[in-house]
């Protein structure tokens, strides 16, 4: 793994129910990761919930750590993906 992305207890229910992560539920951000590199996701436990493929670097995801998809675009400059990590590139532990 590149790094990591701790999420709260919202976003760890939706990724249970196979739900993409979504950035409004991280909070914090470590590693020196890449889009396209393999992060894990730790849960608020502290327990690593699962692992996937970034659609953002460690700098981005930092910049939106908490903010909803609607705000990406202003937050980055462009038009953003709207997952952290898509449901399709994520395997749950």
């Amino acid at each position: 793994m590149r790094g990591f992305v701790r999420v709260d207890t919202g976003a760890a229910a939706a990724l249970a129910r196979g739900s993409s992560l979504l950035a409004a539920g991280i909070t914090a951000v470590d590693g020196d990761f890449q889009r396209g590199d393999a992060i894990a996701v730790i849960g608020p436990e502290g327990h690593t919930l699962a692992r996937g493929l970034s659609e953002y670097d460690a700098a981005e995801c930092a910049r939106l750590m908490g903010h909803h998809s609607r705000e990406h675009e202003d937050l980055l400059g462009y038009a953003p993906r709207s997952a952290l990590i898509h449901r399709d590139q994520l395997v749950l532990l």
